[in-house]
């Protein structure tokens, strides 16, 4: 009985791949894989790289040209994608010949497992984004990936942003509210601003915060202060539970009526 289905499972392998696309079988389902030679579709690409700006910067390289999986594999170097509002890799194991990723000043906030297949890799800069999980990036340096990924909120503190608060002292009314991101900002001086181009802190950030007089500010939301009442206080702010020095920064509030 296991012959007949293993032949008919063979058998179904090669009538769909003479119809142009070739199915591999595996324990619990069956894995499609699109025909390397063959052109990608608008609508396969999206589901090949689902990021739009990701995709983007891999297709320009093929302008006026129909663009297939061994051409996509065919790029080899440098891939410079720095400061494309990039969120999501998704994909990146297709770049197989790509030796040295730049993803400087982007939106990322995972390493793809994928990432791991590219048996070629080098270099990856991985800085000034919003990864918080370090994993992937460790197996990487353990496969002697040269790997930079500081100004992160990894828990580490010497892959984090360095906070600076915007004001000494902050003076609120009360009833008034403030968003935490909007109280400080990343240092950048030792950076070349041809790479980092902002010390302004995304809205999409999350970070501890400790307040020690909660009657006189009160932390809503996770991420909004609200002056409570008459009185002065002091808040934390930091990437971690950890509280680093360096992406920690202190904030003197007083509240008035």
């Amino acid at each position: 009985m296991k012959y007949i289905k293993l032949c008919s499972i063979i058998l179904l392998s090669i009538i769909l791949s003479i119809a142009g696309t070739f199915y591999i079988p595996s324990a619990l389902n069956q894995v499609c894989a699109i025909n390397k030679n063959k052109a990608l579709s608008d609508k396969e690409l999206q589901k090949l790289f689902p990021d739009a700006n990701f995709r983007n910067t891999i297709t320009r390289n093929f302008k006026h040209q129909e663009i297939t999986l061994n051409k996509i594999a065919s790029l080899s170097g440098e891939l410079n994608a720095n400061n494309e509002n990039i969120e999501d890799l998704t994909g990146i194991s297709y770049l197989e010949n790509i030796d040295s990723f730049i993803f400087w000043n982007n939106n990322i906030k995972q390493v793809p497992e994928e990432i791991l297949k590219l048996k070629k890799l080098k270099s990856i800069n991985l800085a000034n984004n919003y990864i918080t999980d370090s994993t992937v990036i460790n197996q990487l340096i353990q496969n002697n990936v040269d790997v930079n990924s500081d100004l992160n909120f990894i828990k580490q503190g010497q892959n984090q942003y360095m906070l600076c608060p915007k004001y000494n002292k902050l003076t609120l009314k009360q009833g008034d509210t403030i968003s935490v991101n909007k109280l400080i900002y990343k240092y950048i001086d030792s950076y070349e601003k041809y790479w980092e181009v902002t010390k302004e802190i995304s809205t999409n950030a999350s970070f501890m915060v400790s307040i020690d007089d909660s009657k006189v500010v009160n932390l809503e939301k996770d991420t909004v202060l609200k002056a409570q009442s008459k009185g002065n206080c002091t808040i934390k702010i930091s990437i971690d539970d950890n509280y680093y020095p360096r992406s920690t920064t202190t904030i003197n509030i007083e509240v008035k009526k």
